[in-house]
Formats: C-alpha cells, structure tokens, sequence
C-alpha cells in the first residue's frame, strides 16, 4: 500500500517499488501496456498497480453493506468475469483502477520514488507566490494510467467503447478532487511568500466521489449515445447480486432496526445468518508510572458477530 508523506519530506521508497515487478505481474499479458510497462520502467508499473490494488480495498469498504463487494476482484488487469459485461458495476471498476493507477503513480512520484518523474522546480511565478512542490506529479500519474489501461482505440466492440469511456471518467474524478497546498516562506515564517503545488486527494475521497457517481451511472441505449466525459454509463442490467457473489461468512447487522445497512435480511440475500459469541482483550484502566511507564490491565468484552450462511 502506498502512503502519502508531507511535501519537502524525503522518504524510503517501499520495498516493493524497488523491487520491480513480480514474476505474477510479469505474466499479465491481457494488458500488453503493462507488460511493457513492467519490462522497461518497472517502479511505475509496481506504482500503478499498487494504487489499483488500493482502489480495489477502498472499493470493499465503500460497499462492506452491499451484496456486491468487490471481494472477488484482485484488479482489473487479471480481467474478472464481471468485465465481459457491459454493467453499472463494471463501470465502477474500469473508473476506480483509473484513478487508482494514476493516484499510484502521482503519490509515488511526489515523494520522489521514481527516477523517471521530476518534481522539482517552479512553472510559474505570480506576485507573491510561485507553483511549485509537484504538480506535474499529477498529470504525469493521469497520463500513464491513460497510456497503460486504455486499449486499441480501433476496436468497434461495444464493451471497449464502455470501458474507455469509464476509464477516462476515473482519471477526471482524480483531476476533480485535486487539492492545492502552499507552504510559506519569509523571515520569522511570515507569509510573504508562499509556494503552492497541486497534489491528489486521499484515494478515500477520489473512491467515494466515484461511488456517488455510480449511483447516479447513466444506462445508455446505445454505445453511441451521447454522454458526460465525467459521468459513469453502462448498458446492461447488473446480474443478480446474490447468485453472483459470495456472501457466505459476511458479517451482518441483526439489530439494525433503523436503517437497512449492513441489515442481515439485505446482505445475506434471505439466506438467514448465525451469531456467535466472541471474547475480546483489550487494554485498559492505564496509568503513568513515574518515569516513564504506563502500565495497562488486561480487560475482557463480550461481543455478538452475526454472519450469513
């Protein structure tokens, strides 16, 4: 997983980054970009596939009280089953591995973990501030999530004309949420300067702009209907949630009487749900100890888990 440090802060690239890819990613031939991509730079392709992993996490927690989870998806580049459909949830997914792929590359970038992007210097000066810090990050995580997902453009099938759509509605929802940031600079640290630099939201907040614009995802008549680069489309209905997907062992509400998420009626698809005890040890009644200690008592709580069948 990839974490954000703050601006000017230098950082150890993760292990994986230098590692380059795995003989796993080496053997995702699907996407002949990334292939290639592994092959020639591997840190980017680590970078990018790592924020499309991350995407797919923040997926699971944006639908941990829907039927459909995202739990059968490792990333879009192993192509899962749901892909050869043309549905509201296929848009969602081809849209969050965009943006995650170019949040990826952008964040590893900004902390200087890749030799093939530079983030220094200043584009422009204006009266009292200058951009700076690593704004060209940004489009440069942008454009290689373009370079490295977006497939022929001389296919006429239907499916590929859904999924660049969506592809290029993820990498927009990046630009949508950016976020500027300034650090000053001026004797006893006035602000009579100040350096100001874009840079990509927390990859919580591109995946929940994405979520809401799956909820309001446009169901096209045709792939050749007109449509908003921004918005998510699909054009065939969702399969039925409860066939598709696994939902054996999901955890589930049962007093949930005020509102349906997370409700066991709902998320378990009918198939009723079993509760089980658990006993859990946590630390408590910590006190200071002079010097310097803190000492804790080990305390015990009960805990009813409700799971589907």
């Amino acid at each position: 997983m990839l974490e954000k440090k703050a601006y000017g802060v230098p950082t150890t690239p993760p292990e994986k980054l230098t590692q380059g890819c795995s003989p796993e990613l080496l053997h995702l031939r699907s996407h002949r970009h990334f292939h290639v991509l592994c092959r020639s730079q591997p840190a980017i392709a680590v970078a990018a596939y790592e924020g499309m992993q991350d995407a797919m996490s923040q997926c699971k927690e944006q639908m941990r009280f829907q039927p459909w989870d995202c739990s059968q998806v490792i990333t879009v580049l192993q192509d899962p089953p749901i892909l050869r459909l043309g549905t509201r949830e296929s848009a969602y997914l081809w849209a969050l591995s965009s943006a995650g792929a170019a949040w990826g590359v952008a964040t590893a970038c900004s902390q200087g973990w890749l030799p093939d992007c530079s983030c220094s210097g200043s584009d422009e000066l204006k009266q009292n501030w200058e951009w700076g810090g690593c704004s060209y990050g940004v489009q440069f995580g942008i454009i290689t999530s373009r370079k490295l997902l977006t497939r022929s453009a001389t296919s006429r099938s239907p499916l590929r004309k859904l999924e660049k759509h969506n592809l290029k509605a993820g990498r927009l929802a990046v630009k949508k949420t950016l976020i500027s940031s300034c650090k000053c600079h001026g004797v006893s640290g006035s602000c009579d300067q100040k350096t100001c630099w874009k840079k990509t939201a927390a990859l919580s907040t591109i995946v929940q702009h994405i979520t809401n614009k799956m909820i309001k995802a446009r169901r096209l008549p045709d792939v050749n209907s007109p449509a908003k680069n921004a918005e998510l489309v699909y054009m065939e209905d969702s399969p039925d949630p409860c066939r598709s997907t696994r939902i054996t062992n999901r955890v589930c509400s049962w007093r949930n009487e005020t509102s349906s998420q997370g409700d066991c009626g709902l998320l378990c698809c009918g198939r009723g749900f079993k509760v089980s005890h658990e006993l859990i040890s946590y630390q408590c009644d910590c006190q200071f100890v002079w010097c310097c200690h803190l000492k804790c008592n080990t305390c015990l709580r009960h805990r009813w888990v409700s799971t589907c069948n």
